[in-house]
């Protein structure tokens, strides 16, 4: 038999495999799938003790009973959760696909942790010709490793966001930065600006603040009718441009038009300065480096670190990064800025560094901050080229990695992942539901025809949840009774 008789020679085989290895969309993949296993041993009680917290709770028995759109355009009265409503429909579908629909909470935990998991690797999808391959690594596994509250206190933030689908609003934020970050750079096509634009869409149809980050789509345009003199006539000609044009329809259909009616609630508590300062540049911009000292800073530390830092990224890092460095500084400040005006309660519960609680809040411009130290990071190595010292940003780059692991080691279980379990209330209480038959409507009334079980676990959920009622039958039918306790809290 000769080589001729084989369908591939060996190096044919070995440039097939490199290719595919060196695919974008490869190396995205096992980029997810790693960062997956990384989420998952941090926080790992979402799926270890599943439960549904918080809104999710409240977003499923909506989804289940209103419907997917319903849900993602009126369950909030102030802003719309789409990206959070796709993720519960997943959990919620695959849990019925695999025939318990009891077992929602691990399945949503899941999704989740493969969402933000996705959320890390973005840049490695997205940013090829931004960063070096050193680069993207490196901003994949700080956003991995960032410090998230697990094995602090008040330790409710160590439990509040991976694993759950009622936070991942505040990573949008981060996705529409990159998402934007590549449509100025790289997009040129209809096709390649539509897709992007569907991502961008549901950003803003998620976390809110992404609609005033729309507008830097259109600076390419802008900069082409006004330094190169474009005619208007051929702007519209562009295919990228009419994909903007038809986000920003989109955008206004589902976001709807700003409404000039007061938003309820109470109003948000005055900020003084020192506390604008540790909300807007201590825990909003300079937090992935400065978390290790987090709790020694003080008003005239941070503002003059923030000083040095601008100065020293300024003068060392490239000219051509600028532009995405002073764009990233305005997202975090336009942040900053609403949760200083709106979220006002915040300066109490960070007590004046003494703590980083609430960190959900904090999430999406922490990973846009850390993104903007890789840049400049990967554009300081790429000034020093060919010099001894060429390798510090690099090795900088791993020392905080290697310190933020060590900080919230992946390979510990926190005591805060166990605040609250569920001890098998909820099959219980679904076994004892479809045992009464309290079968109840869409609108939640008492119905023995009812298309809904009602579940109402004491001490965990205030609201009950309803769940669909065949779906529950065949669970409870294949689980074995459980004795009916009570979730209560768990103290660590």
């Amino acid at each position: 038999m000769t080589a001729a008789s084989f369908p591939t020679s060996p190096p044919a085989l070995r440039d097939d495999f490199r290719g595919v290895v060196g695919s974008p969309w490869f190396q995205f993949l096992a980029a997810t799938a790693a960062a997956t296993l990384i989420f998952f041993a941090r926080a790992p009680g979402a799926y270890m003790e599943p439960l549904l917290f918080a809104e999710d709770w409240e977003w499923t028995s909506m989804l289940v009973t209103r419907g997917f759109w319903d849900t993602a355009l009126h369950a909030r009265g102030d802003y719309r959760i789409v990206g959070n409503t796709v993720l519960v429909w997943l959990g919620v579908s695959i849990a019925e696909w695999c025939g318990d629909v009891l077992r929602t909470p691990r399945y949503l935990a899941v999704v989740s942790y493969v969402f933000f998991a996705a959320v890390a690797s973005l840049p490695v999808l997205l940013l090829r010709r931004q960063l070096s391959p050193a680069g993207r690594f490196a901003a994949w596994l700080l956003a991995c490793l960032m410090p998230l509250g697990i094995h602090s206190q008040p330790a409710w933030s160590g439990f509040e966001i991976l694993g759950r689908g009622v936070n991942v609003g505040y990573a949008y934020l981060f996705v529409a930065f990159v998402m934007l970050w590549y449509r100025n750079t790289e997009v040129r096509s209809f096709r390649g600006g539509l897709a992007v634009d569907a991502v961008l869409l549901i950003c803003t149809a998620t976390n809110p603040i992404s609609i005033a980050m729309l507008p830097a789509a259109a600076w390419p345009s802008v900069r082409r009718w006004i330094v190169g003199r474009e005619p208007v006539r051929d702007l519209f000609r562009d295919g990228s441009f009419q994909s903007l044009c038809l986000l920003a329809i989109a955008c206004l259909v589902v976001n709807g038009l700003p409404s000039s009616r007061p938003v309820g609630g109470t109003a948000s508590p005055a900020v003084g300065f020192d506390a604008a300062v540790e909300i807007g540049l201590a825990r909003g911009l300079l937090y992935p480096l400065v978390w290790p000292w987090y709790q020694r800073l003080s008003t005239p530390l941070t503002l003059a670190l923030a000083a040095i830092v601008a100065a020293v990224a300024w003068w060392s890092g490239l000219p051509r990064q600028r532009p995405v460095v002073v764009a990233g500084i305005l997202t975090v400040a336009l942040v900053s800025a609403i949760l200083i005006l709106r979220r006002g309660e915040l300066a109490g519960y960070l007590d004046g560094y003494r703590t980083t609680f609430p960190d959900r809040y904090f999430l999406g411009q922490n990973l846009v901050a850390t993104l903007l130290v890789v840049v400049w990071a990967d554009g300081v190595a790429e000034r020093l080229r060919g010099r001894w010292h060429a390798w510090l940003p690099g090795i900088g780059l791993a020392c905080l990695a290697v310190a933020a692991a060590v900080h919230e080691p992946p390979w510990t279980i926190a005591d805060s992942q166990f605040l609250v379990v569920d001890d098998g209330a909820v099959a219980a209480t679904a076994r004892r539901a479809v045992e009464e038959r309290c079968f109840v409507d869409a609108q939640g009334r008492r119905d023995p025809a009812g298309g809904y079980v009602e579940l109402l676990v004491p001490s965990v959920w205030a609201s009950p949840l309803r769940l669909p009622r065949r779906a529950v039958e065949r669970a409870v039918a294949v689980r074995p009774a459980w004795p009916l306790v009570a979730a209560l809290p768990h103290e660590p």
